[in-house]
Formats: C-alpha cells, sequence, structure tokens
C-alpha cells in the first residue's frame, strides 16, 4: 500500500482518482490549490504525487522541486487536461517521472501508477544501506535491511517486532543513522524501567523548583530527540494511562516540562520495538487501539536465530573476534563440532544468548586458539547433548504408516514383531546420543560422565556395545 496525494483543482477528477487507486488499496489525499498541497504535504509523507499543471493560484510546475526535496522524495506524475509537449519536457526535466493526460483511460493511469511506485520501490531497494553493526548476508537478513532501508529514508513511524535477544535496539539504531536524522541524537526509552510517577519528569524535563528537590532546570529525554529520533523500547510495557500520555504527545507534537506553564513543540521520528503481539494485547484491552495504529505505519519483524542457521558462523566469529580483542586475549576459533552443537539448538534468546555462551567459552578457556564441546560449562554441554539427541529423534521418527497397497509393505519394522522392532530402534536412538555426546565433550571421560550421569564402567559397557570410544578408552 502506497500513500498518494492528488492535486487537482477539478472535484470531480479528484475524486475519480481518489476512488481508483483507493481500490487498489492506496492512502489517498487531496488538495485543491497549491497552498492546500503545501499544507497537504506538510502533514503526512507521500510515496507518490499526481500533480496538475493549470492551479487557481499557480503553476503546479512550480511546486514540483518543492515535492521533490520533501523527506519521502516522492515520485510526481504531472497531469493535465491540454497535451502540451513543451510542459511535457519541461516536466521531465523538471524531475517528474512522467506525464499523462486527463484523457487517459483507468487503465493506462493504473499503469502510471503502479510503474512510478514500482520504479520508487527499486531505487530504495539500490541504495547503500549503513548497517551500524548488523551482521549477516543471506537471504532473509538481506530482504529485512532492504526493508530497514526503505523504512530509515521515510519520516513514517516504525514498529520491530522480535524476540528477545532479535537486535531489535540495533536496527532502531539504524534506522536513525540511514535517515535524514543522523545528525541528531537517537534517545533510548525503556518503557519497562519507566513509572508513572517519573514519566512526567523523565521525558518532558522540569523546572527549578517545580517539586522538592529540583534545584535547577532540567531537560527531559524529548528535549534530546529534538531533530532526531525516539526509540521506545517494549512498547508492550507502557500502562494504559502513560500510552494515553504517548497518543497525545504524537497528535499534539508538544509538551510541558514539570512546573512550566508553557507548551514547547518538538519535532522527533518514532521508533518502537516489541517482543509481545500487540494485535493480540488490543483485543484483550491491554493496549490501547489507536496508539497502536500510530505506531506501526511500517512494521519490521525481526528473524529469532533458529531460523536462520547460516548466519550463525558470521555472527559467532564476530562477537568472539570482539570479546577477545575487549579481553586483550589471542583470537580464537570455534571447532566445526561446536558449531554443529550450535547450529542444532533452539536459542530461544537469540543474539542475546549467543554472545553469554562465548563469553563462557572465553572465560573458560582464555588461551586456547580453538574452542571445543568440552570448554562449555557442564549445563550448556548438557543443553546441547540433549537438544542433538532430540533433533535426532525427531529425524527418526517413525512414518505414518502406509496405506494399503498391492506391492510389500517396506515400511521399518516390517515382518518384525513388536519386541524385535522396539529393541533396534532403542539402539539406534541409544548410539546417536552416544556419537553426540563424544562430540560435545571432546573425547574427555570426565565430561562425559558428568553430563550423562553414568558411571565409568557403564558408560564404557555402552560404547563398546556400538563400536565407540573416547579418547584413552
Amino acid at each position: 500500500m502506497a500513500r498518494i496525494l492528488v492535486i487537482d483543482d477539478d472535484a470531480f477528477f479528484r475524486e475519480f482518482l481518489r476512488r481508483l487507486f483507493s481500490g487498489d488499496g492506496h492512502d489517498l489525499a487531496t488538495a485543491g490549490s497549491l497552498a492546500e498541497a503545501a499544507r497537504r504535504a506538510g502533514e503526512a509523507e507521500f510515496d507518490l504525487v499526481f500533480l496538475d499543471v493549470r492551479l487557481p493560484d499557480g503553476s503546479g510546475l512550480d511546486l514540483l522541486p518543492r515535492l521533490r526535496a520533501l523527506p519521502g522524495e516522492p515520485e510526481v506524475v504531472i497531469i493535465t487536461g491540454v497535451g502540451d509537449p513543451d510542459g511535457a519536457e519541461l516536466a521531465i526535466v523538471s524531475g517528474a517521472w512522467d506525464y499523462i493526460e486527463k484523457t487517459a483511460s483507468q487503465e493506462a493511469l493504473r499503469l502510471a501508477c503502479l510503474r512510478a511506485l514500482r520504479f520508487r520501490e527499486k531505487k530504495q531497494d539500490s541504495l547503500p544501506v549503513r548497517r551500524a553493526g548488523i551482521i549477516g548476508g543471506g537471504p532473509v537478513m538481506e530482504g529485512v535491511l532492504r526493508q530497514m532501508g526503505r523504512a530509515a529514508r521515510s519520516q513514517a513511524n516504525v514498529l520491530l517486532f522480535g524476540e528477545t535477544g532479535t537486535g531489535k535496539e540495533l536496527f532502531a539504531r539504524a534506522i536513525h543513522e540511514n535517515s535524514s536524522r543522523a545528525g541528531a541524537e537517537c534517545v533510548v526509552v525503556d518503557c519497562a524501567g519507566l513509572s508513572e510517577t517519573l514519566m512526567a519528569s523523565e521525558l518532558f524535563g522540569h523546572r527549578k523548583g517545580a517539586f522538592t528537590g529540583a534545584a535547577a532546570d532540567k531537560p527531559g529525554l524529548l528535549a534530546r530527540a529534538h531533530g532526531g529520533t525516539l526509540f521506545l523500547d517494549e512498547v508492550s510495557e507502557l500502562p494504559l494511562e502513560m500510552q494515553k500520555g504517548f497518543l497525545r504527545l504524537l497528535e499534539s507534537r508538544a509538551y510541558r516540562p514539570v512546573g512550566d506553564n508553557r507548551e514547547i513543540a518538538v519535532d522527533f521520528r518514532l521508533v518502537c520495538a516489541s517482543n509481545r503481539d500487540l494485535a493480540a494485547m488490543v483485543a484483550a484491552g491491554t493496549f490501547r487501539e489507536d496508539l497502536y495504529y500510530r505506531i506501526r505505519a511500517v512494521t519490521i519483524t525481526l528473524p529469532p536465530l533458529r531460523e536462520i542457521p547460516e548466519e550463525l558462523p558470521e555472527l559467532a566469529e564476530h562477537h568472539l573476534t570482539r570479546l577477545c580483542r575487549q579481553g586483550r586475549l589471542p583470537l580464537k576459533t570455534l571447532a566445526p563440532e561446536l558449531l554443529d552443537l550450535f547450529r542444532e539448538d533452539a536459542w530461544p534468546g537469540n543474539v542475546r544468548e549467543l554472545v553469554r555462551v562465548l563469553e563462557a567459552l572465553v572465560a573458560a578457556a582464555p588461551q586456547e586458539p580453538e574452542l571445543l564441546p568440552s570448554h562449555l560449562p557442564q549445563d550448556l554441554r548438557v543443553r546441547f547433548v540433549r537438544s542433538r539427541v532430540a533433533r535426532g529423534r525427531r529425524d527418526t521418527a517413525f512414518p505414518a504408516p502406509a496405506a494399503p497397497a498391492a506391492a510389500p509393505d517396506t515400511s521399518p519394522g516390517a515382518g518384525q514383531s513388536w519386541n524385535d522392532y522396539k529393541r533396534v530402534a532403542h539402539d539406534r536412538v541409544e548410539r546417536d546420543y552416544f556419537v553426540a555426546l563424544i562430540a560435545a565433550c571432546g573425547g574427555d571421560v570426565r565430561a562425559a560422565m558428568d553430563v550423562s550421569g553414568l558411571s565409568q564402567s557403564r558408560l564404557y559397557g555402552l560404547l563398546r556395545k556400538h563400536g565407540l570410544a573416547l579418547s584413552g578408552s
């Protein structure tokens, strides 16, 4: 869906275009003069403008440079009721994307709209994006980065959705750094730690003597965010009364410091983040519907780590190098068998949890050039081994019974008694577990005993049963 502005003094034609493009799912605004168009352009951000040449208060071509200079840099299609080759040439030279006559068919108008929007999307995708520390080059991450780049170049409010540890604050800062507001500050507000009693003072600031202890004027977070970006982290944690206050702020773009009797205008770009389903909260009555729709002009969903396993080696290497340099330690690599364990884990804490695991590895082997599964703390070894075994069980799960057919039944267990089938399946799962255990513990006998909970004699007996061995056994 695109936001389109139609500037034309013909009310009938304005309504015709409004119905035509609204039917295609676009959001339409209209203006009948240069003055009204200038006001409309300042109220919202547009992707595409249809601009009439002849307007009551001047030529639409005079407005064209100002439209192209708007923060959203909309594409402009000139429309006119009279064919004018010189006017068409002037429009294109002045930066219009296309020139079309009012007598064109509905399909021609639709096609002009579609082509302009496609051109705009490709142009924005081709622009370079500063990653601001974001790691990953796979197709999923590249898609998210393109979304981020398009959002950054607009002034629309952005909602970042993702599980804990997926990098929402990192993306919020990247949006700021890729925007026209990059020269100002990106102010982070932790909504989970913002109490109602502190909200006014922290956000709005206060004047000297406004309350006991206010010994001097103090600017609030909004003053710092003026001209820049305000990032509301975990916006879902705002109490309903505070949500009402933020909605009022978004509508008025003005605030009053505590102890002051005048309002101060403020200009900021809003980015919000949540790890909870805000739509479900709206349905449950715990999040205001009007605020929800104000903050989600653009929604970007960040993928959890388990859905982008191809990014794991690069992410791990990046953070491992950073940790070693911070600790002034020799640079390290991750053994292939350790990376294999990483790939098979669900990572409920995502990248944040990956960093904590790497910190534990570096602490356990500060001088080792290569980190092995045996360097993991016991609780982590247990978790990774259990995760691998659980995955092995899923991968070797029995298939559904085959549909009756004339061909001989060759499915697992065919022609076997239940006890024989159960014994074979048990041995297969048992062997998978010990193969994973050896890899996770790096062949260390004591570590294998700790993880498995088996005595040394029992462990050796089961390994011999399956033709396996630990180092030294």
